[in-house]
């Protein structure tokens, strides 16, 4: 399979035709897994399956007892639909087959490493389809993997629902501007329900770049196949979840959505003592206070009560507290999406990196929505709405890795295209030799001609970056 090249418009600039082979890209991805499976980002923290979360926990049961059942470490708590099942059923198959041992252990450890470079090694992928050119998802794969804001964390779903999302949106913008038979259709929307069965938010990024991808059709007549392809794609997504959701009928008695932990996790995370995240209410003791997970007697409750009611009355609990204390917590909330956007990631090493590429990709949005509208509309719709209901419960920096790639993305593509507009600055307004300083109004010249606008507060530091040969990016792409 080949990346196609854009073809290049009469009098335009040249263009660089880069393309992968199917050999190419698997080099590429298996050099990705490499260098983070020898990184202490990627190295393996433990050498037996162990019940260190709720989804290893319910996993092990599933493997030793056949019972999906039993999240808390304080008590057993019987059935439970408090994980979300498809990464259980993954570790579950493992220690089934392999044991609870070192081999189990490495297996998924090995298997989250490729679900890492399979997010990064395919964004050349992914950029190509929309329409941006193969070179920015190169440079986001090479940033992903030399910045590392990743961590290996095999006992979490995370890095699993990312690849899956990255493969889902080649396929969906892929698909959707071509439809074919019924049969397709019900295949990805199969994916799909497998990925909304990891992670119930992806549910959101099936309507939202479905509706993109469908609506980005300039002709009638495939816009109308791709409208009625989205359909039974959501059928099949549908289809492929029914058996969780009849599960949990014949369980709970209880309709919900994949999971019913909601109420307990927004509680846990806004009462008297929540601060914005995890690791903090876990130091301050105050997740012990409010959560099952450590502490006994409220697993007790759990037990008399019953999953829903527990979680309905917790939800109940933690809307009393927010109506009655709105401004703590719109304080906490504001805390928390600060640090999701700029995470700690345990080292400054990481985290600086990482909040120059947030912010390079405000930027690469910017410049995307001049003439990549729908690809841009793609990744501001993922960071949008994705990690929308991560501003009100506590913040864990693994709740960012499935969308990461929606941020190395536009942010190389940011520095690719001030690299091209800064090489093609008119020399009559080059920095002086000796000075090496413009005038006000010469960057002002420059930041309005280059389309630099987002960028403006920068204008003299932009016009010093080393002006490397990269050629112009696609113009006008669509998905």
């Amino acid at each position: 399979m080949q990346l196609p090249a854009h073809a290049v418009a009469p009098g335009s600039p040249p263009k660089l035709h880069f393309s992968f082979s199917k050999a190419q890209l698997a080099v590429f991805i298996f050099l990705i897994a490499l260098i983070y499976a020898a990184s202490p980002q990627g190295w393996p923290s433990y050498f037996a399956l162990k019940p260190d979360g709720e989804i290893s926990r319910v996993a092990l049961t599933l493997a030793g007892q056949g019972d999906f059942a039993h999240p808390y470490n304080s008590l057993p708590t019987g059935p439970t639909a408090h994980a979300a099942p498809a990464y259980v059923f993954l570790i579950a198959l493992i220690a089934k087959v392999l044991g609870v041992g070192l081999a189990g252990a490495l297996t998924l450890w090995l298997l989250n490493i490729c679900f890492l470079a399979l997010q990064l090694g395919l964004l050349p992928l992914l950029s190509e389809r929309m329409g941006i050119g193969a070179l920015p998802g190169v440079l986001a794969a090479i940033l992903g993997a030399v910045v590392q804001p990743y961590r290996v964390l095999p006992e979490w779903e995370s890095l699993f629902t990312g690849a899956m999302l990255v493969i889902l949106c080649i396929l969906t913008l892929s698909y959707l501007k071509a439809p074919r038979g019924w049969q397709h259709s019900i295949l990805l929307g199969g994916l799909w329900g497998v990925a909304v069965l990891a992670n119930p938010e992806c549910v959101l990024l099936l309507l939202a770049w479905s509706g993109i991808a469908a609506l980005g059709n300039s002709d009638v007549k495939t816009a109308v196949q791709a409208r009625r392809a989205v359909a039974v794609v959501l059928a099949g997504a549908a289809l492929a979840c029914m058996p969780w959701f009849i599960r949990n009928y014949q369980q709970f008695h209880a309709v919900f959505f994949v999971r019913d932990n909601f109420g307990l996790e927004l509680y846990t995370s806004n009462n008297p003592c929540a601060t914005p995240t995890l690791l903090e209410n876990i130091t301050s003791g105050c997740h012990s206070q409010t959560h099952p997970n450590p502490n006994q007697s409220i697993a007790m409750e759990v037990v008399e009560k019953g999953e829903v009611r527990f979680n309905r009355e917790r939800l109940r609990m933690a809307l009393a507290w927010i109506s009655s204390n709105p401004k703590a917590f719109a304080w906490l909330s504001a805390r928390r999406f600060l640090k999701f956007w700029f995470p700690y990631l345990t080292r400054l090493r990481y985290a600086v990196p990482t909040g120059i590429l947030t912010i390079l990709s405000l930027a690469g949005l910017a410049m995307m929505f001049r003439s990549h509208r729908q690809g841009a509309w793609v990744l501001c719709s993922t960071l949008l709405i994705y990690p929308f209901l991560h501003y009100f419960v506590q913040f864990e920096a693994r709740y960012r890795y499935p969308i990461f790639w929606a941020t190395l993305l536009p942010a190389a593509y940011a520095m690719l295209e001030i690299i091209r507009r800064l090489r093609h600055v008119p020399s009559d307004i080059s920095l002086p030799a000796k000075e090496n300083k413009l005038s006000q109004n010469e960057v002002e010249f420059v930041v309005r001609k280059k389309g630099l606008e987002p960028l403006r507060p920068f204008g003299h530091q932009l016009l010093r970056l080393a002006r490397l040969p990269i050629p112009p990016l696609p113009r006008g792409g669509t998905v």
